[in-house]
């Protein structure tokens, strides 16, 4: 149940659930019945529901927002940018962190590859330059469906990896952690009993942030951070902008939300990591 709340109770404070909350309460507050302008009452119901309808409307606008969205990225992919050297050391293992793939499942004819996907191909790269002897995929279930036949993403990835040409000798498993910080606790006591020092971290750039300070603090291993799935290109190679870029830049997009939303994520995550001491 933990678990779950830890899931849902977020979805209320992301721009659309927020925006949407906002409008029902203003719904709410709105005053019964007519004929009652006169009524002060009335009035100041009145003057509350039309403020937190437009609290809820505008959040959700600024937030699509491809304005809004590349600045919010950008903080985070920047930072990523910035923590991944540009010399990789040898390690001991890569670690991909789960997120990415799809489960075979019909009508699928394999594991297919999805937003985030990046993870396990720049992962199986790193052990095909032979810069670690050994590749980990993590992810476990994370489903809320009764009997729900996806194995855990650590299994798929593996399958992935050697349907890439990775030998099944070369390949770890880390199949029961479904959050970024089980991901680190579990990988550090498998380090521990394999004798690593050091391990190469590979994840999408808007989660290196997070991932890297939660693998520090739980994992009791060197971490290198290797930051792929780049959402967008930097700054100076973003193009100037135009009268019609920026009158699109300010327009609602579903785009936009959704990457708004993910980087929200990520700073409420970050937060309460290290509130519980896990960043």
């Amino acid at each position: 149940m933990g678990f779950l709340l830890s899931k849902l109770l977020p979805l209320l404070l992301y721009p659309l659930g927020l925006g949407l909350l906002l409008q029902l309460l203003g719904l709410a507050a709105a005053p019964k019945g007519s004929g009652q302008g006169s009524d002060p009452r009335s009035s100041r119901r009145r003057q509350a529901s039309l403020w937190l309808s437009g609290a809820g409307v505008g959040l959700i606008w600024l937030a699509a927002m491809p304005l809004t969205s590349r600045q919010l990225i950008w903080g985070l992919e920047e930072r990523a940018a910035a923590l991944t050297p540009r010399q990789l050391p040898r390690a001991d293992a890569v670690v991909v962190l789960g997120g990415g793939l799809r489960p075979a499942l019909p009508p699928r004819q394999g594991v297919e590859v999805a937003e985030g996907g990046d993870r396990l191909l720049r992962g199986v790269q790193l052990v095909r330059r032979g810069l670690a002897p050994l590749l980990v995929t993590s992810g476990g279930r994370v489903s809320f469906s009764a009997n729900d036949p996806a194995p855990p993403e650590a299994l798929w990835a593996r399958d992935l990896a050697q349907e890439l040409g990775l030998p099944a000798q070369r390949i770890l498993i880390n199949p029961g952690s479904r959050t970024t910080a089980e991901e680190a606790r579990d990988i550090g006591v498998l380090g521990r009993r394999r004798g690593w020092t050091r391990v190469l971290l590979v994840t999408s750039a808007f989660h290196m942030p997070r991932s890297l300070a939660t693998f520090q603090q739980r994992s009791g291993l060197t971490v290198v951070p290797v930051a792929c799935d780049y959402q967008l290109p930097d700054r100076a190679h973003y193009g100037q902008p135009t009268m019609g870029n920026t009158l699109k830049s300010l327009l609602p997009d579903a785009e936009a939300l959704y990457l708004s939303t993910v980087a929200l994520k990520e700073h409420l995550g970050l937060a309460v990591y290290r509130l519980r001491n896990w960043s």
